[in-house]
Order: C-alpha cells, then structure tokens, then sequence
C-alpha cells in the first residue's frame, strides 16, 4: 500500500506534468499509482517515473527523495554542491524561511545546469513562502513548481556528469521513491 500516494485514480496527478510520448501510451488517469508505477518501470520511462512520484508525494516526500538520490553521487559534487544538499536535507527536517531563502541564493549560485542547483531551487520554490523580495507583495510560485524541480535534479543527477551507472542509479532512486511512498524514510536502498 502507498501510504504517501492516497489516490484511487491519478488523472489529477497526471494533469500536473507533462508525460513523455512513450509513457502516454501505457498510462492512463483511472489507473491506480501502483499500475502506474508498474508500467513506467516496464517500460523503462525512468524521466517519467520520476516526474509521477515528484508531483505524486507530498511536498517535503518529493524534496526529501531529490536529496537522498543527489547524495548517492555525492562524490561528483563540488563542496558548494554538497552544502546546498545539505542544507536542503535541514531544510526538511526543519523548514523555516531563513532556509528557504539560502537555498535560493544557492540556486542562483549554482545555476540549473547541475543536480544540487535544481534541488535548491526545489526548495526555494516549496511554496512555504513569496518569491519576491523581503517587504515586497507576496508572489507564491505556481502549484507544483517544486515537483518540477526536485523531478529536474533527480533526473539531471541520473545523467550529469555522465557515468557507466546511470542504470543502477535509476534502480536505487526508485526503491527509495517506493519506500518513502509506502511510508518510510526513503533511506532503505541507501544503506
């Protein structure tokens, strides 16, 4: 049972993304999210599996999840790439706005070419809180914009920089993902 994915039907999810052409083809909106993680995996749509748990989890499962999968390449990152996971990971332990708002000039740092730069950004955009400056009108970003992001960092961490294991990596990511939809930590295929 996927205690963090209710849904009895995921047309709503599936309205929140864009599906790639393959994965249109083998999914549908009535379908449950464990047939549609079943047929994703199947077919071997790993961007698109990872879009459906990323909009499909609670806000903080999704950027918990982009955390943990960035930190199985943590030897790939920079020092300034390993603080930005790391203080994303606080973060959602304990979110407050100061947090918030270092993660953004992160993101604006690091830039959206990298994996750790899109968690980040995954992060500033939460919607906990305005996208403006301090004293400005509150600007919220849109619904789900941090799914977009967590998605765009786990997905980018699959590929860059480029490595031999990139299959073995997908394994891992989404026996996370599974286990943080079912209810725990997320931390069971990470040792």
């Amino acid at each position: 049972m996927l205690k963090k994915m209710p849904y009895p039907q995921c047309g709503s999810i599936l309205q929140r993304f864009e599906l790639s052409d393959e994965a249109a083809a083998v999914v549908a909106g009535e379908m449950t999210p464990t047939q549609i993680i079943e047929a994703l995996q199947a077919n071997g749509l790993f961007i698109d599996l990872v879009n459906f748990f990323c909009h499909a989890l609670p806000m903080r499962e999704a950027i918990w999840w982009a955390c943990l999968a960035l930190e199985l390449r943590a030897s790939d990152w920079t020092p300034e790439q390993q603080r930005a996971i790391a203080d994303s990971k606080r973060w959602v332990q304990e979110p407050d706005e100061a947090k918030r708002r270092l993660a953004e000039r992160q993101a604006e740092t690091l830039g959206r070419q990298c994996a750790p730069g899109w968690l980040a950004q995954a992060v500033f955009w939460n919607g906990s809180g305005s996208l403006g400056e301090s004293g400005q009108p509150v600007v919220l970003p849109p619904d789900f914009l941090y799914a977009k992001a967590a998605a765009g960092a786990i997905n980018t961490a699959a590929l860059i920089p480029e490595w031999q294991g990139y299959e073995q990596y997908c394994r891992q990511v989404i026996s996370m993902g599974l286990d943080l939809a079912r209810g725990g930590n997320g931390m069971l295929a990470n040792g």
